[in-house]
C-alpha cells in the first residue's frame, strides 16, 4: 500500500515545472519533502515514544513487552515477538520494535515529544533508512 502511495507522489512531483529531468530523490530534496516511507517510519517512532512515555491514554503493556536483555544501546529496549504469520509483521506493535531498539540513547531519552521529534529529525536520514532497510530485509528473510 505504501509503495502505491509513493508512486503517486513520484508521478506528481515529476509533473511539476523543472522537475521532470531530476531523479525522485533530487525532486524530494528540491521540494524539501521526505519520502512517504520515511514519514511513516518517523510517525511510527513518534507514536511509539508517546505510548511508552505515557503521553497517550494507551497502556504500554497492551502493545509492548520490555526486553529483559539490554546489553547494548539504550535502556528502553522492547521485546521483538516471534511471528509465524507474515501479516502480523505489519502490525504497528511488531514493525516498530526493531526500529525503536536501534535508536540511540540521546533520542530515546528525550523528555518531551517535541524534544524527541527534534532529535529524531536531527538524525541523519541515511541512518533511519539503513535501520528501516535492515528491518525489512530481516523480516522478509525470516521464514
Amino acid at each position: 500500500m505504501i509503495k502505491r502511495a509513493e508512486s503517486v507522489q513520484r508521478a506528481f512531483t515529476k509533473k511539476l515545472p523543472y522537475m521532470k529531468c531530476l531523479t525522485y530523490k533530487k525532486r524530494l530534496s528540491a521540494l524539501r519533502l521526505e519520502s512517504l516511507e520515511l514519514r511513516r517510519l518517523k510517525a511510527d517512532l513518534i507514536v511509539c515514544f508517546k505510548i511508552l512515555r505515557g503521553f497517550t491514554n494507551i497502556i504500554p503493556s497492551e502493545f509492548f513487552v520490555w526486553s529483559s536483555c539490554s546489553t547494548r544501546g539504550h535502556g528502553m529496549k522492547l521485546y521483538y515477538p516471534d511471528s509465524k504469520v507474515t501479516v502480523r509483521q505489519n502490525f504497528f506493535s511488531v514493525r516498530v520494535v526493531q526500529l525503536w531498539n536501534k535508536l540511540p540513547e540521546e533520542v530515546v531519552s528525550a523528555s518531551s515529544v517535541r524534544a524527541f521529534i527534534s532529535r529524531l529529525n536531527s538524525m541523519h536520514v541515511s541512518f533511519l533508512i539503513f535501520c528501516f532497510s535492515a528491518v525489512c530485509f530481516f523480516n522478509l528473510h525470516i521464514f
